[in-house]
């Protein structure tokens, strides 16, 4: 037995660089930090009222979540180009210790307005972390097996929501607040030592260069964009000029990015690849699928727990038939197309039962059951589950191993400023629909809402519902229109159709010295 595991282990497959060991090697690393990254985040949520209580700066309770929003996403693209130029081992430990160096000082705090900067910090670190694991797949398995090891990372964020909450709870209920923060260093230490042993290790492209004003106008002008939506009808009106003079200052801080990024020798962003239109597709449903869904995830258990009247321990357990079937159909789908090759199935189906969903949930009401409740879920998650990496595959299938990082960046990017523009869009909506005897006092125990404040907060969430559905329609025109079937390659070492019409050689494999 231990020498058929052995041989089997020591198998390199046809087209692949490494060893299936020395791949789930690499897999063990990539989850553990990813799990990390993921837990923090539930985490955090689950503990942040006793930390406030602690600390103090009630007002400064939407920042500890903003600042780490901020930093993680306008550092995506620099990472990714970074990446492609520098080589991924060296970045990707930076980013986990920067992630751990954060995580400790948040855990040493000693005001909210320390955490809140502590968690910007964090952020920057967290920012590399899903886009650099995603490029290393892309270097070590082929497009056309990557599904169903792409998978995996699906089910560690799904597990994260799950257990999050739970593990955060305890923690509060149990010990300080600080170890919230503090028992990522272990689990952080284990990656770092995983991540240094077992991922090969790349020379540096010294022909390449990084255009560092391009980035720092796109993450300037993509924080004050960020800003201007964070603050809007939260904190400031939108007509103030707090939330007026962060727009206008992102569009021309973007304005001015484009007319740099237009001479720079290499772009931050790898504008030149969203020629092609399965790349330009794929992105922009990325971007719509992140705004259906994290819309979606901030709005259904305020639903289910102040319309249907469901007492749940956190978050986390209402939204665990969206996250179940999910996880579920990501690994399913993952497994369909690496046997098949074919991806485009996914892209047609997915925005359908994600309409369906979004449908089913749009005509819930105060009647609705909990079954009913989680039927609609379970169909939204389905449809999510369906698309959650298909996009991913679809776009590095399309670009060169060279430009993989870049390219997965640019995914990545695109869904969390979906995700943002998703919550924010949603939030106006069900705050607009609020009728005025409806309060944020008659809101505050959500689960023991009289008749008529159920009856306000469901015609309110109701057609951010709507709006979902409508979005994940256009999901699927765009996803009919541009992403095209193309043929999943089966070597690493295999160049993308659009590079053997332009006589492009295959890209040299990566260094496998760790």
């Amino acid at each position: 037995m231990a020498v058929q595991l052995r041989e089997r282990l020591g198998r390199q497959p046809p087209g692949y660089n490494y060893t299936i060991g020395r791949i789930l090697a690499i897999y063990a690393g990539l989850m553990v930090t990813l799990m990390l990254a993921a837990l923090d985040q539930t985490i955090v949520a689950t503990a942040l009222p006793r930390i406030v209580s602690e600390l103090g700066g009630i007002t400064q309770y939407s920042w500890v979540f903003t600042a780490y929003m901020l930093t993680s996403t306008v550092t995506v693209p620099l990472y990714g180009k970074l990446g492609d130029v520098w080589g991924r081992k060296n970045l990707f430990l930076f980013a986990i210790v920067v992630f751990l160096v954060g995580s400790a000082l948040c855990g040493a705090a000693d005001s909210m307005t320390q955490l809140v900067l502590f968690r910007g910090v964090q952020g920057i670190g967290a920012g590399g972390l899903f886009p650099l694991s995603l490029a290393v797949i892309g270097n070590i398995v082929p497009p056309r097996d990557r599904g169903k090891w792409q998978g995996l990372i699906g089910a560690v964020f799904a597990a994260s929501s799950i257990i999050g909450p739970a593990v955060g709870g305890f923690i509060v209920d149990n010990a300080s607040w600080r170890w919230v923060f503090l028992v990522n260093l272990p689990i952080g230490g284990i990656a770092l030592v995983v991540i240094s042993i077992t991922m090969p290790r790349r020379a540096p492209l010294t022909d390449h260069s990084i255009d560092w004003l391009g980035a720092g106008l796109l993450a300037t002008g993509t924080g004050a964009l960020l800003l201007g939506l964070v603050w809007g009808g939260r904190q400031y009106p939108w007509t103030s000029p707090q939330v007026a003079g962060a727009l206008a200052a992102s569009a021309l801080l973007l304005a001015v990015f484009a007319v740099v990024e237009r001479r720079a020798r290499e772009p931050i962003l790898p504008f030149e690849i969203l020629r092609n239109p399965i790349v330009a597709g794929s992105v922009a449903c990325m971007a719509l699928v992140g705004m259906v869904m994290f819309g979606t995830i901030s709005y259904v258990p305020l639903f289910v727990q102040g319309v249907i009247g469901t007492s749940a321990a956190s978050s986390g357990v209402v939204l665990t038939p969206l996250t179940l079937g999910a996880v579920a159909t990501s690994l399913l789908t993952g497994q369909l197309v690496s046997r098949t090759g074919r991806y485009r199935w996914n892209v047609i189906l997915g925005p359908i039962l994600l309409t369906i969903g979004m449908l089913l949930l749009w005509r819930m009401n105060t009647s609705t059951s909990n079954g009913e409740a989680a039927r609609n879920m379970v169909i939204a998650g389905v449809g999510m589950g369906s698309m959650m990496q298909v996009f991913v595959i679809s776009v590095q299938n399309a670009v060169s191993r060279a430009k993989i990082g870049s390219a997965t960046a640019l995914t990545q990017f695109g869904r969390q400023m979906g995700a943002t523009l998703g919550v924010t869009i949603m939030g106006v909506i069900v705050n607009h629909g609020l009728p005025p005897g409806i309060g944020a006092g008659e809101l505050a125990s959500v689960h023991r809402l009289p008749q008529r404040a159920r009856a306000g907060l469901a015609d309110a969430i109701r057609p951010a519902f709507f709006t979902a559905a409508c979005v994940a329609a256009v999901v699927w025109l765009i996803a009919v229109r541009f992403v095209h079937e193309q043929q999943l390659r089966r070597s690493l070492d295999e160049v993308s159709a659009a590079e053997a019409a332009a006589g492009t050689p295959a890209a040299p494999a990566i260094d496998s010295r760790s």
